[in-house]
């Protein structure tokens, strides 16, 4: 398989993320209203650091030499998700609807968790380059990885995934979302069920003797 970025890639990934963001415009009501606060101009310009690591380190959704089916409910809960993400919690915020005290502190703190959480998404992608994938699959020349991130958990990039939900709930001051972190914790605990399995076929001792020495997402918690 070629390592060179599709053209499909090249288009849907930035794409998804312009939209993403324009959907949250919109749920805002208006470009003035959403500019006004510097933390919202953050979402923007944390996702659009990401966008070239997302786009040209990752092999977008190649299935590869070999991949797995994923647990059916996953995506349309993604979809959900994202949804509710980009249109549900700045609208709510927008015309204070279930917020959060704590007002503009909140939406800081919020924003420093989403940079952070930000930074853990895409770290594993730059390591993994064209092994990581939206789909569970193995790649040609596929290796195990096990040092760097990946030697203190094994999946830094949902930690990522969980930090920004938190960082997102802040900066819309959002209690909805903070009510809905188990489900999205557990969404993505089925989703490693599947990719834990898969890697375990393919890599053997080698992955289940990482996965005893390696938390799967927190150091002496999990």
């Amino acid at each position: 398989m070629s390592q060179s970025t599709s053209i499909k890639q090249l288009i849907g990934i930035p794409l998804n993320v312009v939209l993403f963001l324009f959907l949250m415009v919109m749920a805002w009501g208006s470009y003035a209203g959403f500019f006004s606060h510097p933390t919202r101009i953050g979402v923007v310009i944390i996702h659009f650091l990401m966008l070239p690591v997302m786009t040209f380190s990752t092999s977008g959704r190649s299935r590869g030499e070999k991949h797995q089916a994923d647990w059916k409910p996953f995506f349309p809960l993604l979809m959900f998700h994202s949804l509710f993400t980009a249109w549900v919690m700045p609208y709510m915020d927008a015309r204070s609807i279930g917020v959060l005290p704590g007002g503009d502190a909140l939406r800081w703190v919020g924003l420093a968790f989403l940079a952070c959480g930000a930074a853990l998404r895409v770290w594993p992608m730059m390591v993994l380059g064209k092994r990581f994938t939206s789909v569970v699959a193995r790649q040609e020349g596929h290796s195990l990885e096990t040092s760097g991130l990946y030697g203190f958990v094994r999946h830094p990039s949902y930690v990522g995934i969980i930090l920004m939900d938190i960082g997102f709930a802040g900066i819309f001051r959002s209690s909805i979302a903070l009510l809905l972190l188990p489900v999205v914790f557990w969404m993505f605990k089925r989703r490693m069920d599947v990719e834990e399995a898969f890697m375990t076929q393919e890599f053997g001792d080698d992955y289940r003797e990482y996965m005893k020495r390696t938390p799967r997402l927190a150091p002496g918690l999990y």
